[in-house]
């Protein structure tokens, strides 16, 4: 019988530790997140409008996937780094990724700002003027890009309470943004205007998801063990730079493929159908998400975990963790078809008069999405923390393309938003049954190089 090493079980407890306080969190984040919509839905009085706003978030968000891969490529060296409680090379990892981000920041905010005065903002989001005004919704759009250039920036963070493998910290941020979001639609005043809703709605938002960030920022890295890693100039260095970059520009293409594939959802159904339809895109999506929320859960951890046990060439570890994900998934799997039969009752009892009629053709779109996505969820944190990510890249490549060209062709016959859904989920369907075979001959070859 193999006696495990009092490291391992460190690293255990610390990765079950995360695991726990993450469902926790979620456990109120879920609370939170059920109670915005019907909040949202009263702020506005007016689906179309709250439709917008949902794609206007989803459209600025997509900025947050294009800082090149360095956030990712700083959470493996990181990790790596601390592992062997090198915080000098952390020094230099820290200092290289902030400098590189925060001119990546300065310059694509010239960027976004000098072309925001000629985009049709209105004809991009198929809204039209009389609904809502050109200026008004260029300068919501223009509020809402500060707050996210700024989250840019700070994003950051994230990748560094992953490498001190504290991602329960990075799902408190989320339920304290969440948090402060709601508590402003409690109190926002009613005005009689939709244009002063969406315009007071743009610059709270913009503050108040930064708030968490900052203030978690300036604890990490006087609090923790992360203040011997004070990001300094001096500590700029080519090699690290380019050590955050290497890794990173794999994470980077990866991140845009994903963005494309999963974070557009509501700019294809508004732009291909109507804006309106993204509120019942969001009822269906926040119920089943709910579910998903459970793997993705474990995974926020373990990506760091794998790291680190790869890099101590606890390769036996991967696997047997590989399995038991499995497992998990299936029970996952399983209570989303358990959930499509509770639908109803449950949209009824959240929602109660706003509550939509469930279309079960819809629902099994969302039932195929959600399986897929925790397949998804499974590799891809196996793959991030391996580094190795040329199989991951072609396939996002061919479900990007998948997607786009469905959503294109398909929604000249039809008005039901819902493929959008399913292109989705048929585009990641082959990523999903190759990659495990991958990952597993990676894993029998590695472990083969080291007997």
């Amino acid at each position: 019988m193999k006696v495990l090493d009092a490291k391992t079980i460190k690293n255990n407890k610390g990765i079950v530790a995360n695991i726990v306080a993450a469902f926790g969190i979620k456990g109120l984040g879920m609370i939170v997140n059920m109670l915005s919509m019907p909040l949202y839905i009263d702020y506005f009085g007016n689906n179309m409008i709250l439709g917008l706003w949902f794609t206007i978030l989803t459209v600025v968000n997509w900025i947050l996937s294009f800082d090149v891969g360095i956030g990712n490529g700083l959470r493996n060296h990181l990790t790596k780094a601390l592992s062997k409680k090198d915080y000098e090379e952390g020094k230099r990892l820290t200092s290289s990724a902030f400098a590189s981000l925060g001119a990546i920041t300065i310059v694509f905010t010239i960027i976004v700002y000098a072309i925001m005065p000629v985009v049709n903002w209105n004809n991009l989001f198929n809204i039209s003027t009389d609904v809502v005004s050109h200026s008004v919704l260029a300068r919501c759009v223009g509020i809402t890009m500060i707050g996210i250039m700024a989250s840019f920036f700070l994003h950051i963070v994230r990748s560094i309470l992953f490498a001190l493998q504290l991602s329960s910290i990075v799902n408190l941020l989320h339920l304290l943004t969440s948090i402060l979001l709601v508590a402003y639609l409690f109190v926002a005043p009613d005005y009689s205007s939709i244009e002063s809703k969406l315009s007071t709605l743009s610059i709270a938002y913009a503050i108040l998801i930064n708030i968490p960030s900052i203030l978690t920022l300036l604890s990490v890295f006087f609090f923790s063990e992360m203040r011997y890693c004070r990001p300094r100039i001096q500590y700029v260095t080519k090699n690290a730079v380019k050590a955050v970059f290497g890794l990173g520009i794999s994470f980077f293409v990866a991140q845009v493929m994903y963005m494309v594939i999963t974070v557009t959802n509501e700019w294809f159904i508004s732009k291909f159908f109507s804006p309106e339809c993204c509120v019942d895109y969001q009822i269906y999506f926040r119920l089943f998400a709910l579910v998903g929320s459970l793997i993705m859960l474990a995974m926020s951890p373990l990506w760091s975990a794998i790291t680190k046990a790869y890099s101590q060439k606890r390769y036996q570890w991967i696997v047997k963790l590989q399995k038991v994900l499995n497992y998990l998934a299936l029970a996952c799997i399983a209570m989303e078809c358990v959930f499509v039969i509770l639908l109803q009752p449950i949209i009824d009892i959240w929602l109660g008069d706003r509550a939509i009629e469930v279309n079960y053709l819809t629902a099994s779109f969302f039932l195929l999405y959600g399986v897929v996505m925790i397949w998804v969820a499974i590799q891809s944190t196996v793959v991030a923390g391996l580094g190795t990510l040329k199989v991951q890249l072609r396939f996002y490549l061919f479900a990007a393309i998948f997607k786009i060209t469905t959503i294109v062709v398909v929604s000249q016959f039809t008005d039901n938003w819902s493929i959008v859904i399913l292109a989705t989920a048929l585009g990641l369907l082959p990523y999903c049954i190759y990659q495990p075979f991958v990952v597993k001959k990676q894993l029998n070859m590695l472990e083969l190089e080291n007997t």
